[in-house]
């Protein structure tokens, strides 16, 4: 998230929170213990308070792919439960 300049840290002490709500995990190759890997993560899609990351693991020259991942998060207002009031009335995104 700092990539897009976003701290995590700040968003809690906002009072926001971002669960996890959908995991999808792919393997494609083994990774042995003590092996380097190069992990990437990209914002793939923000859809109303729903917002997708794509990550891969790979080898350090990208070469080997090992793992393909999607995680959807979902912004809710940690002190009231529910979706972060930051979303806008129609449910589309944040206002």
């Amino acid at each position: 998230m700092r990539s897009i300049g976003i701290e995590f840290t700040e968003l809690v002490a906002l009072g926001c929170d971002l669960p996890v709500v959908e995991l999808s995990v792919r393997y494609h190759r083994p990774i042995e213990m003590g092996m380097v890997a190069l992990v990437r993560t990209r914002l793939a899609a923000v859809s109303g308070v729903r917002i997708n990351w794509d990550y891969q693991i790979q080898s350090p020259d990208g070469q080997d792919l090992y793992v393909t991942a999607r995680v959807s998060l979902v912004a809710i207002d940690s002190k009231r439960q529910d979706y972060a009031s930051t979303a806008s009335s129609n449910g589309e995104g944040f206002g």
